[in-house]
């Protein structure tokens, strides 16, 4: 049986670190990194990956019931005062981060959930990522619901964009992005989607910018070039942490 994790109050990162779900690089009196450089889900140039110093694996989260109970209780609070709960009509899971969070909040408050999956339609080689499109295949939008997108962190928005085209396409609205932690550089409390040309309220528990660089700048390229980097950070999960608290 899983011990109970301690909750921090106030301080959703500490908690989420109880977790061993968080990962902030070390480092030295003169700046130098005594940890790996982590890489990100998102690519540029097409097959290269964004590389960073910090990284919240969510997944830790979701493997203990009341820390997911505390984050998706609070952030309910945080939908209610900024948009109102009673103006949701259904909390869509974004794949497949989003689908715990998503559960907890649809058993907190009482209102209905559904789930968009992945569809591939074409397999990566190379390292390339595999190709897929979002679909609704177990659930359904139905026209004129008031949507709340779910995920567990938001960077890009480049799904979140995908899954508003989606919804919107089926009839639905969206009306807020909600998530654990958003560390985009460039949205703040909203997000301008082109596929609805308009802005849509960004809920989340935990505002922290998180700089990232192409693996070439010379902020990482020493690491880089050392092999001091983990870019799938959930694989190499214990490297990281043992880096992080000095084992």
């Amino acid at each position: 049986m899983k011990t109970r994790v301690e909750i921090v109050p106030g301080d959703h990162l500490k908690t989420l670190g109880n977790c061993g779900g968080f990962y902030s690089c070390p480092k030295g009196p003169d700046e130098n990194r005594l940890g790996p450089v982590v890489g990100y889900s998102h690519r540029y140039d097409g097959k290269h990956q964004w590389v960073g110093d910090i990284y919240a694996n969510f997944a830790k989260a979701e493997m203990h019931s009341n820390v997911l109970a505390h984050f998706s209780s609070l952030l309910a609070v945080e939908l209610d005062v900024q948009i109102g709960l009673s103006g949701v009509d259904v909390f869509c899971g974004a794949p497949i981060g989003g689908y715990s969070l998503m559960t907890a909040l649809e058993l907190g408050t009482g209102t209905n959930a559904i789930k968009a999956e992945k569809k591939i339609l074409e397999l990566g080689v190379g390292g390339a990522r595999d190709k897929s499109k979002l679909v609704f295949a177990r659930h359904e939008v139905t026209p004129g619901e008031r949507v709340v997108i779910v995920e567990d962190v938001c960077n890009n928005f480049s799904t979140t964009e995908e899954l508003i085209a989606l919804i919107n396409s089926a009839g639905g609205i969206v009306v807020a992005i909600a998530c654990f932690l958003n560390r985009s550089l460039m949205v703040e409390r909203y997000y301008h989607s082109a596929a609805v040309n308009c802005e849509i309220p960004v809920v989340s528990l935990v505002r922290l910018p998180i700089i990232e660089w192409k693996q070439d700048n010379p902020a990482v390229a020493e690491d880089i070039a050392k092999g001091n980097v983990v870019l799938d950070p959930k694989k190499g999960w214990d490297r990281l942490m043992k880096a992080m608290h000095g084992k």
